[in-house]
């Protein structure tokens, strides 16, 4: 049974409704953001079967990174283990502690993935909690853009020291 969907992280908090279906579970714990490089098990059920499928990879990078589901830019891990259709709401673990849930894959690359990390599972954890649903996340409806590209930096007339890596060391 679906209790609450966050749209926004392309999250859901489901329950079973059958007391014995939770006879003997025990759950993972909820660990922090992972380091770069760590190494990281994927759990979940792809197409193609009705085995648990067991994949491993490293961080590769974590990030602000639009979600697929929602075109929000949120905290997102970045793994190189393969994510496949049907692996979504996977967890990702590091030595049997969750570290995220497999939500997304990049489509036109090799063994690109991406995590929802613990730090999002547990803001909806609490805000259910405190406020009995999802309240959402805010928003200052601000727009940026970065200015990295050389050419870019000519066209909008910026001066040497308003460019990133300036020799003041601003990067604004």
């Amino acid at each position: 049974k679906v209790l609450h969907i966050v749209h926004e992280s392309d999250l859901a908090l489901l329950t079973v409704e059958d007391p014995e279906f939770w006879v003997d579970v025990v759950p993972f714990d909820l660990d922090k953001v992972p380091n770069l490089q760590e190494k990281v098990t994927v759990l979940g059920y792809p197409t193609g079967g009705d085995k648990l499928s067991i994949t491993e990879g490293i961080i590769s990078r974590v990030d602000m990174a639009r979600y697929a589901h929602s075109d929000v830019a949120l905290l997102v891990i970045q793994i190189d283990a393969a994510i496949n259709s049907g692996n979504s709401g996977g967890p990702a673990l590091i030595d049997n502690k969750v570290v995220g849930v497999a939500f997304q894959a990049m489509v036109d690359a090799e063994n690109i993935g991406y995590l929802v990390p613990t730090l999002l599972i547990r803001r909806l954890l609490i805000d259910v909690e405190r406020n009995a649903g999802n309240t959402g996340f805010v928003s200052l409806g601000i727009g940026w853009q970065n200015t990295e590209n050389p050419i870019l930096q000519e066209q909008l007339g910026l001066v040497e020291r308003q460019r990133a890596g300036g020799r003041d060391g601003t990067n604004s």
